[in-house]
């Protein structure tokens, strides 16, 4: 009997470091798993799956070991895989992709904070946590802003339009989509992004914005209507007004421009561009001794803006103030018109 015993023993502890023949490969992965040798646990479960591809627990265990190893897409694709096969492990899996896909943003959203914010880097880890955690829409559209800060309107747009077709009504992002849309001249796209925002009420932002986009395709009753209904609801509105300046300087209607005009500059008095439009339509109406201080004040704030120093030469020619106009008139030349 000990004899017998011995034998069984050797046998037992031969079988014991390899962890194959004697096991199938499901199990040695799972076992080195345990064991925390994750090296040999991924060898084992790609073997696994290798053999049985329509196995959904050798692909569930695979995602788990490059998880530890922080192989995050190849995680991913294991899990994928899992889940394409059967439903099983699904809660496991989801729990898995929460928590390293939370880690990864978090480590987005340092890396895109602080004074010296490394958007390359932060993109990086957005991709991935999109990758790893595709339900997370927080991580979709951050991944969308940092492409938008690093110059990838494409990569924005996509992001963006991920997001609303996920979340229908999630008006912030579509205002985001809507005015990079405004930005590239893609009018249409504009136009239904800002309109989405409307179904959910009256939005000063998306009626100004959707206001300028029909100015730009030059309907102007239409952009009128739009900056009204933005005044409506807020008579303090500084963009409302501006551009309501705007549009009516492009009329020619120089008496209303100016109503607006003065009225963004009440709001807003450290804004040059209200303050230059406004000393130019006050040109245009012939109130030289109006539009005289805004600019000499806008030519000290401005020193390298040329059309400051055009339409101050004009004033002071028509002033008589021959030796003040040449020099401005030369200012404006030398800075480019």
């Amino acid at each position: 009997m000990r004899f017998h015993l011995a034998l069984c023993a050797a046998a037992l502890l031969a079988c014991l470091p390899a962890l194959t023949g004697c096991q199938s490969s499901l199990t040695a992965g799972k076992l080195y798993i345990q064991q925390e040798q994750y090296d040999k646990a991924r060898a084992q479960l790609e073997l696994a799956v290798a053999e049985k591809p329509g196995n959904a627990e050798g692909f569930f265990h695979l995602g788990r070991v490059c998880g530890l190893q922080a192989d995050y897409p190849a995680m991913a694709d294991a899990f994928d895989r899992a889940q394409e096969l059967e439903d099983k492990f699904d809660e496991q899996i989801a729990a898995e992709r929460r928590r390293y896909g939370a880690r990864i943003y978090n480590e987005g959203v340092a890396a895109a904070s602080g004074e010296a914010p490394d958007l390359e880097a932060a993109r990086g880890h957005f991709a991935l946590a999109v990758r790893v955690l595709p339900a997370e829409l927080m991580a979709w559209r951050n991944l969308a802003v940092v492409d938008y800060q690093l110059g990838d309107l494409d990569g924005a747009v996509s992001g963006f339009e991920h997001v609303v077709s996920q979340a229908p009504d999630d008006t912030s992002t579509y205002r985001m989509l809507g005015t990079l849309y405004l930005s590239r001249q893609s009018y249409g796209e504009a136009a239904r992004c800002f309109e989405e925002v409307l179904k959910h009420g009256e939005h000063q932002g998306a009626l100004v914005h959707l206001a300028m986009v029909h100015m730009d395709q030059d309907r102007p009753a239409e952009a009128g209507e739009l900056l009204q209904r933005a005044v409506a609801a807020n008579p303090d509105c500084f963009d409302c007004h501006f551009t309501l300046g705007n549009l009516h300087w492009a009329g020619e209607e120089f008496a209303v421009a100016r109503e607006h005009f003065e009225r963004a500059v009440a709001l807003d008095d450290g804004n040059a561009d209200a303050r230059f439009n406004l000393a130019v339509t006050y040109l245009a109406l012939e109130e030289l001794d109006l539009a005289l201080p805004l600019l000499e004040r806008l030519s000290v704030e401005l020193p390298e803006n040329a059309a400051v120093w055009r339409e101050l030469g004009r004033i002071y020619a028509l002033r008589s103030r021959i030796q003040e106009s040449e020099a401005a008139y030369e200012r404006a030349e030398a800075l480019g018109e």
